[in-house]
């Protein structure tokens, strides 16, 4: 008979205890001080870019609306433009190309900063869809919201898209670009009211009220002063021929006067401001090597 052996138990195997990853070493005083001193002057650079130029418009207007610029509203808004949309908002047809206009430019305007590998919206996806990209150089270029890259702001539920048009928003040049887009979007449905109004009346009376009514929203004067000094003026031809031109010039002119002295002075308190700032940033910075 043989005995059989009761199998040789292992002994339990001591649990492996994860290696800690090493602590970041904390930064010094002289490092987090030159963090902040490159966090403030960027955020200077985006500032002054902002005012680098005076800009003064001279138009008539129906109303003056309390609106304020909102980027997510006008964000939406503009998103939303397309062919089927032109249709569904009854948007005249003399304007319909404009709107279209001004959906293209906002879509460029956001290509360009996600093909720029500089830009901190630079997605290497998208740049490299060059079949995909024809809007940069064709006018023509089919664009809807099936075509368009920018973030959907229609989808609420997904996070990943949400995300993605607040860092956009958040982006300072977009952002800029928005907001001028915006005014004139703004202008064009002050016009597209006007010609459906218009539509209405008697086609006796259309081509007279149309003459007078439509000219409102229009620029008349506008004047743009560059840091380095150049000054560009322009005109509108309606100006020479509208019945107050020479009040519109001197309301136009006090305007550039005006302007021009609240722009110098923004200017002179944000490099004081700036100046300021450095130096107590570099004493702060000084300060301890001296001890």
């Amino acid at each position: 008979m043989t005995n059989a052996k009761p199998p040789r138990r292992r002994a339990n195997a001591a649990p492996i205890t994860p290696t800690p990853a090493p602590a970041k070493p904390r930064k010094t005083f002289a490092e987090r001080g030159e963090q902040m001193l490159g966090d403030f002057a960027q955020s200077l650079s985006e500032v002054i870019i902002d005012i680098t130029a005076l800009e003064v418009n001279t138009m008539v207007v129906k109303q003056i609306t309390g609106d304020k610029f909102m980027p997510w509203d006008s964000y939406l808004s503009l998103y939303s433009i397309d062919t089927h949309w032109t249709v569904r908002s009854n948007i005249h047809e003399s304007l319909q190309h404009r709107y279209m206009s001004l959906r293209r430019d906002l879509e460029v305007e956001y290509l360009l900063l996600v093909c720029n590998p500089e830009s901190e919206l630079f997605d290497p996806n998208i740049a490299q869809q060059q079949d995909q990209l024809q809007i940069l150089s064709d006018p023509n270029a089919l664009m809807d919201i099936t075509h368009s890259h920018l973030p959907n702001p229609l989808i609420p539920h997904n996070t990943v898209e949400m995300q993605k048009v607040q860092d956009l928003l958040r982006n300072s040049k977009f952002s800029r670009t928005l907001r001028k887009v915006a005014e004139l979007k703004a202008a064009l449905d002050n016009r597209n009211r006007t010609l459906k109004r218009m539509d209405a009346l008697a086609p006796a009376a259309h081509a007279e009220a149309l003459e007078h009514e439509v000219k409102t929203d229009v620029i008349y004067a506008q004047t743009i002063i560059q840091l380095d000094g150049d000054i560009i003026n322009r005109y509108n031809d309606d100006l020479f021929s509208h019945p107050h031109r020479d009040l519109l010039l001197q309301i136009h002119k006090e305007s550039v006067m005006s302007g021009e002295r609240q722009w110098r002075e923004l200017l002179g308190f944000i490099l004081d401001l700036a100046q300021k700032t450095f130096a107590q940033l570099g004493n702060a910075l000084s300060g301890p090597g001296k001890r």
